[in-house]
């Protein structure tokens, strides 16, 4: 998502600080992407149900891991939840 791209110039640029993620491999692609935007100092929230994978149990392991440590990468929570609080 960041390397040798102009996304961060982009958010930067724009004063976002916050950043919502979903997509597909929840364990992968999304997984990294979510850590490369907490290492730069972004606020990262993930939605549960608008993430995906081959396989349940890695998805489970995924979201168990960016929750660690209090949300050590970022938080998750469902896109009702989201839509509810952002309505």
């Amino acid at each position: 998502m960041f390397y040798a791209t102009r996304v961060e110039e982009l958010l930067a640029a724009r004063g976002i600080e916050q950043l919502v993620f979903a997509g597909v491999t929840t364990e992968v692609c999304v997984q990294t992407s979510m850590r490369e935007a907490n290492d730069r100092g972004y606020e990262c929230l993930l939605i549960e149900d608008a993430t995906a994978s081959y396989f349940p149990a890695f998805k489970q392991a995924a979201l168990a891991m960016i929750r660690a440590q209090g949300a050590i990468v970022g938080w998750t929570t469902s896109l009702a939840k989201f839509a509810g609080a952002v309505a």
